[in-house]
């Protein structure tokens, strides 16, 4: 018995979703909308993001709690140095745990804003399941750049467009640019593409666009109160 040459393609486990995401992200999306899973990338997300947390020496973490008590004018407490290990476990947990909180409610303000301002035909489990699989990219960055972080002795260095704006003197647009974290941007741009798919809207670029002012306009703000 011959068979049918177009029966569907079963629908790709969590690994091969995971490379999709950086290499056929539209095909992916487009399988996302017909059936929205989300749990497995969301575990898998915070998984990367507190593995990166965990491999971080406890140095790292004790000089950046070091440095930001001296900018405030304060003492190092005692007893800090023994209990450092246990500070980056918690760092760490909250990382994991903050991960779930922050997918749901960034897919909540998509949905709103596309479902419910712009009308397109899309739910909030498949603005969730697009959300949960782009943020992978930026759960990924948290490993990419760990031997960078290492090296430069930093544990809050981001690979961002800051990086290479080397050229500019200190002031309010390179703090601007040096919160625009490269995978992070990646991410939300690829979100912008599944609300796109999710919509049924003919270009991906506009709502990119549109979805790229969420992080932007955040790191607006921090840069505005971290000068």
């Amino acid at each position: 018995m011959v068979e049918d040459a177009t029966q569907e393609a079963p629908f790709p486990g969590l690994l091969s979703r995971y490379v999709q995401v950086f290499v056929s992200p539209g095909a992916l999306f487009d399988r996302l909308v017909e059936r929205p899973a989300w749990g497995g990338a969301m575990v898998l997300g915070a998984a990367l993001v507190l593995a990166g947390a965990l491999l971080l020496p406890p140095e790292l973490y004790l000089a950046a709690f070091r440095q930001r008590l001296l900018e405030q004018g304060q003492a190092m407490p005692p007893g800090l140095e023994s209990g450092v290990a246990f500070m980056r476990f918690g760092i760490s947990a909250f990382a994991f745990l903050s991960w779930f909180i922050m997918l749901a409610f960034f897919a909540g303000l998509v949905t709103f804003g596309f479902a419910f301002v712009m009308g397109d035909e899309g739910t909030y489990r498949q603005y969730l399941a697009v959300m949960a699989h782009a943020q992978l990219i930026a759960a990924t960055s948290s490993l990419v750049v760990l031997p960078l972080k290492i090296m430069a002795e930093d544990v809050q260095l981001l690979l961002s467009v800051g990086t290479f704006a080397f050229f500019l003197s200190d002031g309010y647009v390179l703090r601007l640019l040096s919160l625009l974290d490269l995978f992070g941007l990646w991410a939300w741009a690829l979100v912008g593409l599944g609300a796109a798919k999710i919509g049924r809207r003919a270009a991906w670029a506009p709502a990119a666009a549109l979805v790229l002012i969420l992080p932007v306009g955040i790191a607006a703000v921090i840069a505005i109160f971290n000068g």
